[in-house]
């Protein structure tokens, strides 16, 4: 099977257009129809219906795309294998409650190794994040270590980066931890209800009833709602200073078992040795300028 013409074929489903995936490539549309039609010919299926001017794909299409999005991950890794002085293209995934404060870091760095590199950055819970991985839809991420809870890490290599506290997030004029404990606390929307989970354990390890729980799907309503002196959060210390907050609301430290989380860069098991990895654990694991060579 043509690489190429799962390359072409991974552009049309992604952009939902033959037309918009020529742009891309900087050819013409024909020739797109033409990759499509030859790549149908071969597996003796349909990949696209029309339907009132929109491309749909059809089941089959749906199932090819995630081998052809393992074919291209191995053709890139491969690729990093014999030659450690590509271009470094790469596709990133953040954990939400990491990203803002890890991002300009990656960008930074990863740029001045390898500066004509295609950047792909996508964020969101780490169960999201770990299956993006496992299809071959990014090529690393940065996630909370969740081996503990869930299977969603199973087929991934996972490397430990760093230990970070959880702090207890209030409402700005509280004085006292016991005065945000009265508050329901908010806290990120994930398959395996891990923030949920890091909360109840902590009130647990404290000898405390489990609080009124609320959840929402992003970060920023978290915030806003403790602004407005709706709830509380347990969330890690590094949002504190990436969002500012210190003087914006009440930041208490969490004390005893369970009050801190374990961040790890996971990946599939064929890049291992893959000279982009290795950057990456360099970068997250020293928290420090890297000097190129």
């Amino acid at each position: 099977m043509d690489l190429s013409a799962l390359r072409t074929f991974k552009l049309v489903m992604d952009m939902g257009s033959v037309t918009a995936a020529a742009e891309s490539l900087n050819t013409v549309q024909p020739n797109v129809t033409a990759r499509i039609r030859k790549l149908e010919n071969e597996l003796g299926v349909s990949l696209f219906l029309r339907a009132h001017r929109r491309l749909v794909p059809t089941h089959e299409a749906e199932k090819l795309l995630e081998y052809a999005n393992a074919m291209l991950t191995l053709e890139r890794a491969a690729k990093g294998a014999v030659n450690p002085g590509d271009v470094g293209h790469i596709r990133m995934g953040f954990v939400d409650t990491q990203a803002s404060h890890l991002l300009p870091r990656f960008i930074t760095e990863y740029r001045r190794f390898h500066p004509d590199a295609e950047i792909s950055v996508d964020t969101g819970v780490s169960g999201f994040l770990n299956n993006a991985v496992n299809e071959c839809r990014l090529d690393a991420a940065v996630v909370v270590d969740r081996r503990k809870r869930s299977t969603d890490q199973d087929n991934l290599t996972t490397h430990m980066l760093f230990t970070e506290p959880l702090v207890y997030i209030a409402p700005k004029g509280l004085t006292r931890l016991e005065q945000a404990l009265e508050l329901p606390i908010m806290v990120l929307i994930q398959e395996g209800c891990g923030y949920r989970n890091f909360a109840i354990d902590w009130y647990r390890a404290q000898n405390l009833t489990a609080p009124r729980m609320m959840e929402i799907s992003t970060l920023d309503g978290i915030l806003a709602c403790i602004k407005a002196g709706l709830c509380a959060s347990v969330l890690p210390r590094s949002i504190v200073e990436s969002f500012e907050l210190e003087n914006r609301a009440a930041v208490f430290p969490l004390e005893g078992g369970n009050a801190e989380i374990n961040i790890a860069l996971v990946h599939r098991p064929e890049f291992k040795g893959d000279h982009r990895i290795n950057l990456l654990l360099q970068m997250f694991r020293n928290g420090e300028v890297i000097v190129a060579e």
